[in-house]
């Protein structure tokens, strides 16, 4: 017999299974060294994409980082003991952040890497120590006849990042080593390295003959070619740092010094290639969306929306072109939070026990039922669950308008946020446990009863909003796959999905469903409501309109005529002719009289939609209003001042003449007031009394065919269910009638103007109509603009290839020379306009006046001459000095000057000026002044009284502006004006200084 121990062996490919083999996309393999980076107390992670030859990305983040001993007896080491122990980090990697629980737990999401590109340059920094530098090529662990001790990573220690490019190249020739191209005959381990890859590569070269569906475009490139060509031509570009140096420097300013950890990803992957759209696939191509939707799904919301303020982890995903410009496809900030979930009209929060059993508050059709208690219908044995105690908040809202409390508005922004938001998330610790909540994942079958039954069921799923919380310590029964695609199928995952499923089918029967008498009820109240509401609203609406149309129509002539009498009066005291006292007695009782009317002949509220020609009437008459009050004003104080000259009374007897005179003026106003306000309240009364009567007879008169049919024969419970429900109706309709009467005599008690309330609310009832009318166009011109500026990146391309690939002589000529100027100027102008997208991580610098100005006439040219315009800038004006974003700052200016071109050419006189006034910086043009009426909605969103404008350029001034604490409005004091008969904008700088000399 025959007995020996021998130990296992691992091939290299073991690694590949364990790393590739085990992640599903590539958002679950970012979602797993992401959550390295937490465990590593980071307060930034980020994946960052650049375009090129070679996409390449960087996963990097400003966490405790590692020493290169640690790089070597950790990161390389396979299911370290350090994830399996789950000890907290020392005090001095955790930067005084909250302690977190450790999520990983086998000791090999950093394979991840593997998925998302073929080859890793991980670059380390712990605290006051060097960069440690590793990078490895996937490729290799491929191989089949390699053992895991015949790979070797080279690595480095570098003091300075700007030295990484130089290292990198280093690194990859040293990464050719792994092949044994030359081995040496007396090397036994070299010998054998190269006979494993000759061996594979004959094995790929006969899975490549051996192909299906063989193409004549196919060509056989072997790994070990893909490896030598990676090694021999890829240079690492020094922009890739870029960003990563934003975030040590962040970690720096608040912890003393740099460190974080960087995975830069070379030769991207398909997936992750493909969102930088250098040009591979259109926009709107159908993969590419997929692709991207399928990211945002995965990793939005990847720490708690709901406790952003406790959780100090920002995440994001951007992509970069090769001239450095960045788009978003991922921002933390874009998420459905707490205050949206607190919105909702239909909610359960709370907690479900070990039992199964809930304990919490309940929304249903925005009506609070508190200290709820649902038993649980799942039995376990011992009678409790090996899923632990967990929390649950879960919303929803109405799909149907007619049935939804929400206000138009909202609910319109809630069918938007379903697509994007939709979903029943799982949270662990304050991160999420993928794939629940994705679009494509119905753990607690939501959409399988749905199928069954929308009305009963009632939650479906991308309606659905709200977060299951576990925590490890509550839940440690349920445990991830490998794969990190859900929960191992073990008792306790498996009781989670009773226990959630059985909540949903109670609730929704109790409370949201068909079978729920509660939302019944609720229903036809809020049916009756609605209706009574829109029938209000449009006699309201039209009352006010005939009444705004009857004031402006009748008493226009009355203003005129009281205008046209303080005119006289004005005239006269104007004139300094020698007034008897006679006289101005006869001026003071004119006055007085026109003094008197003025209340009723002020401007009318506007109601929120008029035609254009009403309009026109309505801002005649207001500035025929604001004309008389002036005249008074200034007549009054004239004839007071000649009053004191005469001298013919002594000035208490003056000063108690006007007392008196006041005092008996408004008296009589008042009187007049209280005497109306009686003769209404009086015929309300009357017609209250008149309704009241008329109601109490309806039930009679609806009912009493009923009572009379009635013989011993009758179906008794059948009329007794009629009667109930005749008398429903009518109570809910007298509710609705009554109350309503009484909240709004409440609201008079209270001394709330329900006039000019209810003319607010019309107002922006109109404005966000018009608002949503614009959003579409908007949005079209959106994608037009995407478009076309990825046709013009293209075209820019070609056009400059094309040129500079014509012959010497070509180029000497002149033409070739205007033809190449001209491209270039146009391109360039173009994205000048590209500052307006702000980017994320763009360095701060000083701008002054004088780099303002020379932007304003780079970008404008000759336009101010072509256009007539004198263009005046101040000396004032170029000393100032910020220091923010040029990308903030520009467009600004852009913006402004490029709408004053616009009005002043309605103007005879045609003059731009920039000037500093008591450190406020003036842009003024001479066009015409803006309506008072206009000013306070300038700078809302689609407000604009241009000609085919869209109102976007002041709005986003302001709102980029504001990000620095900048502030700018429209000036309307006389000292903050630098043409007082025209149109100045003022701008206070944050932190401006000014350079002297």
């Amino acid at each position: 017999m025959k007995r020996n121990s021998i130990a296992f062996k691992a091939r290299a490919r073991t690694i590949d299974h364990l790393g590739k083999g085990q992640i599903a996309d590539a958002p679950t393999a970012v979602s797993e060294l992401w959550k390295n980076s937490y465990d590593a107390y980071s307060r930034d992670v980020a994946l960052h994409l650049f375009d090129g030859p070679i996409k390449c990305g960087a996963l990097i983040d400003n966490g405790c980082g590692m020493t290169y001993e640690q790089l070597m007896e950790s990161w390389l080491v396979i299911g370290t003991e350090s994830k399996s122990k789950k000890k907290l980090l020392p005090e001095e990697d955790r930067f005084g952040l909250k302690e977190r629980y450790t999520q990983g737990e086998k000791g090999i999401g950093r394979l991840s890497t593997a998925f998302l590109a073929p080859v890793t340059l991980l670059v380390t920094k712990k605290k006051k120590t060097n960069y440690s530098v590793a990078l490895i090529d996937w490729r290799l662990f491929e191989n089949t006849y390699l053992s895991l001790n015949d790979i070797k990573v080279p690595m480095a220690e570098i003091s300075d990042l700007s030295t990484l490019p130089e290292v990198c190249s280093s690194l990859q020739k040293d990464l050719l080593e792994n092949l044994a191209l030359e081995p040496d005959e007396t090397n036994f381990e070299q010998v054998m390295v190269r006979k494993a890859w000759e061996r594979f590569s004959a094995d790929e070269r006969e899975a490549f003959d051996n192909r299906e569906h063989p193409s004549e475009d196919d060509v056989f490139i072997s790994t070990e070619d893909k490896f030598i060509l990676f090694s021999e031509s890829f240079v690492f570009s020094p922009s890739y740092i870029k960003t990563w140096s934003d975030l040590l420097s962040k970690a720096k300013d608040k912890d003393g010094a740099e460190h974080g950890t960087a995975l830069f990803l070379l030769d991207l992957e398909r997936d992750l290639s493909l969102l930088t759209n250098r040009g591979d696939l259109a926009a709107d191509d159908s993969e590419l969306k997929a692709i991207t939707e399928d990211v945002v799904d995965t990793l939005r919301a990847f720490s708690d929306p709901y406790k952003k303020d406790e959780i100090d982890f920002n995440y994001e995903i951007r992509s970069f072109d090769e001239n450095g410009f960045d788009k978003s496809i991922l921002n933390q900030l874009d998420v459905f939070s707490y205050s949206d979930f607190s919105s909702l009209e239909h909610k359960v929060e709370g907690e479900i026990d070990e039992k199964g059993w809930f304990r919490g508050t309940v929304t249903a059709l925005g009506i609070e039922y508190k200290d709820i208690i649902i038993k649980s219908n799942v039995r376990f044995i011992g009678g409790y669950s090996k899923v632990g105690a967990f929390k649950v908040s879960i919303g929803s809202y109405e799909w149907e308008k007619a049935k939804t409390t929400h206000d138009e508005k909202a609910h319109a922004a809630l069918i938007a946020q379903s697509d994007s938001h939709g979903g029943l998330m799982i949270l662990r610790d304050g991160l999420r446990v993928l794939p629940y909540g994705k679009a494509d994942n119905d753990f607690f079958k939501i959409e399988e009863r749905r199928g069954k039954s929308a009305g009963r069921y009632f939650w479906a799923s991308r309606r659905t909003f709200g977060q299951i919380n576990l925590n490890q310590i509550q839940n440690k029964n349920l445990r991830d796959k490998a794969g990190r695609e859900g929960f191992i199928k073990n008792q306790a995952a498996r009781e989670l999905q009773l226990i959630v499923v059985d909540h949903l089918i109670s609730l929704a029967d109790k409370f949201f469903g068909g079978k729920s008498e509660i939302r019944q009820d609720m229903l036809a109240l809020l049916s009756k409501e609605k209706e009574e509401k829109k029938a209000s609203q449009k006699q309201a609406n039209r009352t006010n309109l005939t009444e705004f149309r009857n004031i402006i129509k009748n008493v226009t002539p009355i203003l005129t005529e009281q205008v046209n009498i303080a005119r006289d009066v004005y005239q006269v005291l104007e004139s300094k002719i020698d007034l008897s006292f006679n006289q101005l007695e006869s001026l003071i009782k004119q006055i007085s009289a026109v003094e008197s009317m003025r209340g009723e002949l002020k401007t009318p509220v506007k109601p929120a939609k008029i035609n254009e020609q009403l309009e026109e009437k309505y801002r005649y008459y207001r500035d025929e209003f604001s004309e008389l009050t002036e005249l008074v004003r200034v007549s009054r104080e004239k004839l007071n001042k000649l009053e004191v000259e005469m001298k013919r009374e002594s000035p208490v007897e003056v000063v108690q003449k006007k007392f008196n005179s006041n005092q008996a003026l408004l008296n009589a106003q008042v009187s007049k007031y209280e005497k109306l306000i009686e003769n209404k309240l009086e015929l309300l009364n009357f017609d209250w009394k008149k309704d009241a009567s008329g109601d109490r007879k309806k039930f009679n008169e609806e009912a009493i065919n009923i009572l009379d049919s009635i013989t011993d024969n009758s179906d008794i419970e059948t009329n007794l269910n009629i009667l109930d429900s005749i008398y429903v109706n009518l109570a809910d309709s007298f509710t609705i009638k009554y109350e309503s009467v009484l909240r709004a005599l409440d609201r008079l008690a209270k001394g709330i103007n329900l006039d000019s309330a209810f003319s607010m609310a019309e107002e922006e009832k109109a404005y966000f109509e018009d608002k949503a009318s614009k959003l579409q166009a908007l949005a079209q011109l959106g994608i037009s603009v995407e478009v076309l500026a990825h046709e013009l990146e293209q075209q820019d391309m070609l056009v400059t290839r094309g040129l500079n690939s014509l012959p010497s002589d070509a180029k000497a000529h002149p033409g070739f020379k205007t033809a190449f100027e001209a491209h270039k100027s146009l391109t360039g102008q173009i994205r000048f306009l590209s500052p307006l997208k702000l980017s994320g991580y763009q360095a701060r610098q000083e701008i002054t006046g004088e780099m303002i100005e020379k932007h304003i006439k780079l970008f404008f040219r000759d336009r101010f001459e072509r256009q007539r315009v004198d263009l005046k800038i101040t000396d004032a004006f170029r000393a100032i000095s910020i220091i923010d974003l040029p990308s903030r700052i520009y467009p600004v200016f852009v913006n402004i000057l490029n709408n004053a071109l616009y009005w002043v050419g309605l103007s005879d006189k045609r003059v731009i000026e920039i000037d500093l006034i008591n450190d406020l910086v003036i842009i003024a043009n001479s066009g015409p002044v803006i309506d008072e009426d206009d000013v306070p909605r300038l700078f809302e969103l689609f407000y604009s009284k241009r000609n085919s404008g869209h109102g976007v350029g002041l709005y986003l001034c302001r709102e980029n502006l504001a990000v620095a604490h900048h502030k700018i409005w429209y000036a309307e004091a006389e000292e903050q004006k630098v043409l007082s008969d025209g149109a100045n904008f003022v701008i206070q700088f944050n932190n401006m200084e000014i350079k002297n000399g």
